[in-house]
């Protein structure tokens, strides 16, 4: 019976987090004028627009962002292709008194 081969786990022993993100050309090519608007919110809380939406994306076009991320950008968000790189889980805290002693 031949041996198993396992592929190491590509996403770690814990897990990894990625946060999403958007295609700016797909949302251009894509988004219709109603999911435009209200994309994105003036710093006074008002709701953009379809059309200014769209500038918007062009202008992230335009400074060489190619994809956008949904809520803040996370440490290392790639704007110009890959978006989130990935973030390691880290293994939960061990406390301890779950420690059991084998001796």
């Amino acid at each position: 019976m031949p041996t198993e081969n396992k592929p190491a786990d590509p996403f770690g022993p814990n897990g990894r987090t990625f946060h999403i993100h958007m295609s700016v050309r797909g949302a251009i090519r894509d988004f219709s004028k109603r999911q435009l608007k209200g994309m994105f919110n003036f710093e006074g809380g008002r709701p953009c627009t379809a059309d200014e939406a769209k500038d918007h994306l062009l202008e992230c076009l335009a400074q060489g962002k190619e994809v956008m991320p949904f809520g803040p950008p996370c440490e290392g968000f790639d704007f110009a292709s890959n978006g989130c790189p990935g973030h390691d889980i880290p293994p939960p805290a061990v406390n301890a008194h779950d420690l059991v002693s084998m001796e």
